[in-house]
């Protein structure tokens, strides 16, 4: 290859990493990355491969035992021939082959319940999962609308910082004609700073937010990350809906309410195994042996002749059957203490999922109570910002026109500045509770 071709190759492939570097993430791309590499989100997957491995496993239960053996001896002094049940006192060696089989006809039905048991938890696996998912989802929401947050109070303060300086220029032009005193010169230059320092201290917010959210995706940090920057519904409409309608919904969607009822149920099924313990127990056997020893003639006593390996195994088949019940009767308390051990697990696993319906109720009757503030403050703070705006509209035009001093004049416009900040956080509280209303109702975050 020609050095000329291979810079061009390296010049591309850097120009392609560099834009891949510096691609705006939405928040899909955050949230997918996220899922894909939290560590939560897998090991719940492991562990619910785990409860898929021990699912397989009871439901080989069903299946007949099948087992083979084997066995070389030699035998030295008085022994007993297994194959003709007769005392030798020579050396010789013996061979036995032999397969068992048993199947358990009837257990207390305990295969049937540890499968549906088994299964109960595979399925309150995936919901686990899901929880799993949820719990990543709202994080990147916060991170991700924490960026955004920064990012337009950033935007804010920059535009705070320009229009200061535009003031100082022309603050120095009034004082060089002797409109204004000094001292408005020198007020002007000390909010300069001021604005100058708000902007590196929503930089340094930006920053944090933007590291916060890398460290959530779990991706490695560089300088230039960026996020894409949406264009979002800031409609305020009021909740139609009651926190108790919302809360009902949310029962049958969010996944840890169906997780911790499946548990519940699995406890029952648990139950049920360890009762099946108390019950008698049914076995069916089957046994194919055959043995070889090398003591054995046949023929005549008077003139014996030596017995084929092959044809001593073939006539030594032997097979049996058998059919039987164990029936419990005392077992040093095991299977008493295993069903009230059962009962008192049944009892907590009922309490967790109790409990865990609480929490989300709480969570909904919070974020529903939140909401309805948000959209208060956010209204009352669009008004506010309105007003101050005309005052500080006004004050500009009467500073500019040498007819208030510089103090008032700061005073008005610091209102102003206070009054969009608090607007942008307004906003973005309101937002967010309103994503998180609608995520408990089961409907995806996007933006």
């Amino acid at each position: 290859m020609k050095p000329t071709s291979l810079i061009l190759i390296i010049i591309l492939l850097a120009a392609e990493l560099a834009s891949a570097q510096t691609k705006a993430w939405t928040f899909q791309q955050c949230l997918d990355t996220a899922l894909q590499r939290n560590i939560s989100v897998n090991l719940s997957r492991m562990s619910n491969e785990l409860n898929k491995e021990d699912l397989e496993k009871v439901k080989a239960n069903r299946i007949p035992s099948l087992s083979a053996n084997a066995s070389e001896g030699l035998n030295l002094g008085k022994n007993v021939d297994t194959t003709t049940n007769s005392f030798v006192t020579q050396a010789y060696h013996s061979t036995n082959f032999g397969v068992s089989s048993s199947y358990n006809v009837f257990n207390g039905l305990q295969n049937a319940n540890t499968i549906r048991q088994y299964r109960m938890n595979v399925e309150a696996g995936q919901y686990d999962i899901e929880k799993a998912k949820n719990d990543v989802t709202l994080s990147i929401t916060i991170g991700y609308l924490q960026v955004l947050l920064y990012t337009e109070t950033l935007a804010a303060a920059k535009s705070q910082e320009e229009a200061t300086a535009s003031l100082v220029i022309r603050t120095e032009k009034l004082v060089n004609a002797g409109k204004s005193p000094e001292s408005d010169l020198l007020e002007m230059k000390s909010q300069q700073a001021t604005n100058n320092l708000s902007v590196i201290t929503q930089q340094n917010l930006l920053d944090l937010a933007k590291v916060t959210l890398m460290q959530l995706m779990d991706i490695p940090i560089v300088e230039n990350f960026e996020v894409a920057i949406p264009v979002m519904d800031e409609s305020s409409a009021a909740v139609v809906q009651s926190n108790e309608e919302i809360y009902q919904k949310s029962l049958m969607v969010q996944p840890q309410i169906t997780s911790a009822s499946l548990r519940t149920n699995s406890s029952q099924m648990a139950l049920k195994v360890n009762q099946g313990a108390a019950w008698p127990r049914v076995t069916l056997g089957a046994n194919l042996n055959s043995n070889y020893a090398s003591s054995r003639k046949q023929g005549s006593a008077v003139n014996p002749e030596g017995y084929p390996f092959f044809s001593q195994m073939w006539d030594n088949i032997g097979q049996s059957f058998s059919l039987g019940v164990s029936i419990p009767i005392y077992s040093n308390r095991q299977i008493k203490t295993n069903i009230d051990r059962a009962k008192i697990n049944l009892i907590t696993t009922q309490l967790n999922e109790q409990n865990v319906k609480n929490v989300l109720r709480k969570s909904v009757e919070q974020t529903y109570s939140d909401m309805r503030a948000s959209v208060r403050k956010y209204e009352a703070t669009k008004l506010q910002v309105a007003a101050v705006q005309s005052v500080y509209d006004n004050a500009e035009k009467k500073y500019s026109d040498g007819v208030m001093s510089a103090t008032d004049f700061l005073t008005q416009k610091n209102n102003f500045t206070q009054a969009q900040s608090t607007l942008i956080q307004a906003k973005y509280d309101y937002i967010f509770k309103r994503k998180i209303l609608d995520f408990y109702q089961g409907k995806a975050i996007q933006f």
